[in-house]
């Protein structure tokens, strides 16, 4: 740093003695000399690398502080290295007997992208490391999440949790028999390499889909990522196993609640469509099923709000971008949980997902015993 400023200031005293000057003998000369100094001027600073930054800084951030760094309180955070140190994954050795990066640094390190815009480039300035470290700590990390605590923490719910769910749901208008909620949300992407029109959704932007199912406290319980933004709801929902399974992981008797996007069926409950002639029963029934399901919309401003990356994943992988995706939904319900404050988390103006509305479901797609179904709740609540 000082032998640069050394170099700008001896540039600046060389310039100020040639405008001094009248006249040279060799314009050459004085023309190679002035793109020299303009050269010297623009040197780049070097990078301001915070070096012990885990080590000495964070210990002595607030805890308000640690949590908006890094999208988690102290505790969950230290649940989080308890459930991932021991992984071999996580505890590589370094190249060249370099000293490994420990594995709750690899953690903070990968919060930080996952939590933020900030590019690989500040974050290795910000931990002090190289790029490719940044990029190795983040991938290996990420790959320990999916293949350690994915079908850990985002589970369909058993018998009894479906019933703690149909009570939960009911408590708040008397509405039966839910266990969830289906939504469908647009995470932005680059633009892919490869059939990059199927991924430029109704908004004009590129995008991957991701399908959620969530309990009454924006738990997922399940979850369905990677088709192209341009999608429609009801072929994703078609395409996951969602669809196949739907009715026996409802248990034949429960339901899910979903938008008009979606088809109508026995265990999957949508409005009435609004043509202008609704019945009062028929109102009334719409407005208590939105009201219930959403939750969904929540779970996924809250998702968002708490890892920025998702309103845009800049890398070029789609493969790296809906790993990145189950990731955050798997810590996502890890904070769940563990009973997170999710307040000042929230992103409930998500531009990503705001004016992207889909088509809805046509009618005849509705399954008769969906509709006998909806009717019979629909009498009950009025």
């Amino acid at each position: 740093m000082v032998d640069n400023r050394k170099k700008k200031v001896v540039a600046f005293a060389i310039l100020d003695d040639i405008l001094q000057e009248d006249r040279t003998d060799d314009e050459g000369e004085t023309e190679m000399s002035f793109i020299a100094i303009c050269a010297a001027l623009a040197l780049p600073s070097p990078r301001a690398n915070v070096f012990g930054y885990v080590e000495t800084v964070v210990p002595n951030y607030l805890d308000s502080v640690f949590k908006r760094l890094f999208r988690m309180s102290r505790p969950v955070f230290q649940q989080l290295v308890d459930y991932l140190k021991d992984v071999p994954e996580l505890n590589t050795k370094g190249p060249g007997g370099i000293e490994a990066i420990p594995a709750d640094k690899k953690i903070m390190i990968t919060l930080w992208y996952l939590g933020s815009l900030e590019t690989i480039n500040k974050i290795a300035d910000i931990f002090g490391i190289g790029e490719a470290s940044v990029i190795d700590c983040r991938n290996s990390v990420i790959l320990s999440i999916l293949k350690y605590l994915k079908h850990r923490f985002i589970r369909w719910p058993n018998q009894q949790v479906m019933q703690t769910e149909a009570q939960a749901f009911a408590q708040r208008n008397g509405f039966q028999d839910i266990v969830g909620a289906v939504d469908g949300t647009h995470i932005k992407v680059n633009k892919p390499q490869i059939h990059a029109q199927r991924y430029f959704n109704r908004k004009h932007f590129y995008s991957l889909q991701l399908q959620a199912v969530c309990l009454h406290n924006m738990l997922f319980s399940h979850i369905f990522t990677g088709y192209p933004g341009s999608v429609h709801d009801a072929r994703v929902l078609r395409q996951s196993d969602l669809w196949d399974d739907g009715l026996q992981l409802c248990n034949i008797h429960y339901h899910l609640l979903g938008d008009g996007a979606y088809p109508l069926r026995r265990w999957l409950l949508t409005p009435f469509r609004d043509n202008g002639h609704l019945t009062p029963q028929e109102k009334k029934f719409n407005t208590h099923h939105s009201s219930n399901r959403v939750v969904i919309e929540r779970a996924c401003a809250l998702l968002k709000g708490r890892f920025s990356r998702l309103q845009f994943i800049n890398t070029k992988s789609i493969e790296l971008a809906v790993d990145i995706i189950v990731a955050c939904c798997v810590l996502h319900n890890i904070c769940i949980m563990q009973g997170e404050d999710i307040e000042d988390l929230l992103n409930e103006d998500d531009e990503n997902d705001d004016g992207v509305q889909q088509p809805p479901a046509p009618m005849v797609d509705n399954e008769a015993e969906g509709i006998i179904k909806r009717n019979l709740i629909a009498r009950n609540l009025y």
